[in-house]
């Protein structure tokens, strides 16, 4: 399963996407829910209204429709959206092509902002390993080399403990 619906992509019935333990998924019922681990988050409050798929449309709009009747909208239309991402932190936000936030959910984890873990490294790890694993980006391993005041990022020892930001 893919974490993210790009511009005239859709979701049908049962479809999902999927980021960790996260799932956004147009329901049976109609409607939209983002759980993790089985816990509701977020909903479209559109179960019983007959939604049958959720499309990006290319005028930046991301609509439930039912047959042809539109039951809910991220009232985005006109924006210059590029694709809707189911993130590691549980938001789902729906981005412009610039990168630019233009809906979302607000549902990232405030506790993943406010508190740090811990992680110990394993033979063959790498920071860009760890990182891809518990931040969702690969990218973002100088942030725990920074969190760890590590000088040397390509030098882990097994059975170290890290700080993960």
């Amino acid at each position: 399963m893919s974490d993210t619906l790009r511009v005239g992509e859709q979701l049908g019935a049962g479809d999902r996407l999927e980021n960790g333990n996260s799932r956004l998924t147009l329901q049976g019922d109609g409607n939209l829910v983002l759980e993790q681990d089985g816990r509701p988050l977020w909903a479209s409050g559109t179960s019983g209204r007959g939604a049958d798929r959720a499309v990006l449309q290319p005028d930046g709009n991301f609509v439930l429709y039912a047959g042809g009747d539109a039951v809910w909208a991220s009232e985005t239309n006109g924006a210059d959206a590029d694709r809707l991402t189911l993130q590691p932190d549980r938001n789902v936000v729906l981005y412009g092509a610039g990168g630019n936030a233009l809906w979302s959910t607000g549902t990232e984890a405030a506790e993943a902002k406010a508190e740090s873990r811990s992680y110990t490294v394993q033979a063959g790890d790498t920071l860009s390993d760890i990182a891809g694993r518990l931040l969702g980006d690969p990218n973002r391993y100088p942030e725990i080399a920074a969190a760890n005041g590590l000088a040397d990022p390509d030098h882990l020892d097994i059975g170290q403990t890290l700080t993960i930001p």
